[in-house]
């Protein structure tokens, strides 16, 4: 019994140690929310140059388990309605993609404005809205978890 215990203790810290404090990890993922109203072009530079982890991006959401966890979350965080996750297209034309400019292969679109290009998460259901770039959100950055913790150098 006491070495189940010390088992799962040692799982529980191995976890928790996967994200630095205060990020959070979920399904695979550790998370960095920025109560620091930028526009969507700022946050995405905030996530990849100032961050604490050299490889993080704008948030992407991968499943509806990120979507609602990162809306509870940021509800709580944030007094914003809304919050930049890594999701957009170049043009009205293009297909939406993520931050990391692959097609998505999960979308949670609550409503979309043909002439906004840029994606933020509602915090009230988790659902994604468009909005213009300039718009001033907090925002979410992500990382793998197993991604080096180093700084990049702006080029």
């Amino acid at each position: 019994m006491i070495s189940q215990l010390i088992l799962v203790s040692l799982m529980i810290s191995s976890v928790v140690a996967d994200c630095p404090y205060p990020d959070r990890l979920i399904d695979g993922l550790c998370f960095t929310f920025v109560d620091i109203p930028k526009t969507f072009w700022e946050a995405d530079e905030w996530c990849s140059y100032k961050a604490p982890n050299a490889w993080s991006y704008l948030a992407l959401e991968e499943n509806d388990i990120h979507a609602n966890w990162l809306a509870k979350t940021a509800g709580l965080v944030f007094s914003s309605k809304y919050f930049w996750i890594g999701v957009y297209r170049p043009t009205a034309n293009d297909n939406f993609r993520t931050i990391l400019n692959r097609y998505l292969t999960y979308e949670n679109f609550g409503q979309i404005n043909p002439s906004m290009n840029y994606a933020a998460g509602r915090t009230s259901d988790g659902k994604w809205v468009t909005l213009p770039q300039e718009e001033k959100l907090p925002f979410i950055c992500s990382y793998k978890p197993s991604d080096p913790v180093m700084k990049r150098r702006l080029p």
